[in-house]
């Protein structure tokens, strides 16, 4: 699970200068737009992996924060509670069910991961190239592959209306689709900074992979 939201909390061309060149492209523009006027966002999110039959092999929801550059904080609430902290610095990913807490470095977590694009500065854009733009369904969307050949996912894809990021799918390497639905929008809200700091429970169990 911490791999999956690792890919999902962040993913859109070879450089700055090649996004420079495709700035008549709609669904880049929108993208760029989401990463130069989004510090701050706050939505509730669905989350749905497929496999490659299409059959739904997870079915989640929560509240979603982030803040530029690198502080995310996912509240698993259905179906069990599961909580994922990143305070800039360190990431936390809390299972309540198991009672474990596992702490790692954020850069060495997020990497080149649709993560760094949701939460990460401005020249992630350089890690990533695009596919394809469209629209459909109302919104704008655009197609990303990373440029690294060992990443861990071979495709994403993001669904914009103005500067809000409706819709994040992802295809992994493995044949899973992740769909993240996003709703109750609000762009730009004053946060407050101890969102991203995780106090770890009482007795928990820590794995810390922080120093490795």
């Amino acid at each position: 699970m911490l791999r999956l939201i690792l890919l999902l909390c962040s993913a859109l061309v070879c450089s700055l200068s090649a996004a420079a060149a495709g700035a008549d492209d709609p669904g880049l523009q929108r993208l760029q737009d989401f990463l130069t006027g989004v510090t701050t966002l706050r939505a509730d999110f669905r989350q749905r992996v497929v496999d490659s039959r299409q059959q739904v092999v997870e079915d989640s929801a929560g509240r979603v924060l982030m803040q530029r550059p690198g502080r995310f904080r996912w509240d698993y609430q259905q179906p069990y509670a599961r909580v994922i902290v990143a305070d800039g610095r360190q990431l936390w990913l809390y299972e309540a069910d198991l009672d474990q807490v596992i702490i790692r470095q954020l850069e060495e977590g997020i990497g080149d991961t649709p993560a760094a694009l949701l939460t990460g500065k401005q020249n992630v854009l350089e890690r990533f190239n695009v596919g394809k733009s469209w629209q459909a369904d109302g919104l704008q969307w655009v197609a990303l592959v990373p440029k690294a050949a060992d990443a861990d996912f071979a495709a994403v894809r993001l669904g914009f209306q103005g500067l809000k990021l409706v819709h994040l799918q992802l295809d992994d390497r493995l044949g899973q689709q992740t769909q993240l639905e996003f709703s109750r929008i609000e762009i730009n809200p004053r946060l407050d900074a101890g969102s991203f700091r995780f106090d770890i429970p009482s007795g928990a169990d820590v794995i810390d992979d922080s120093a490795l």
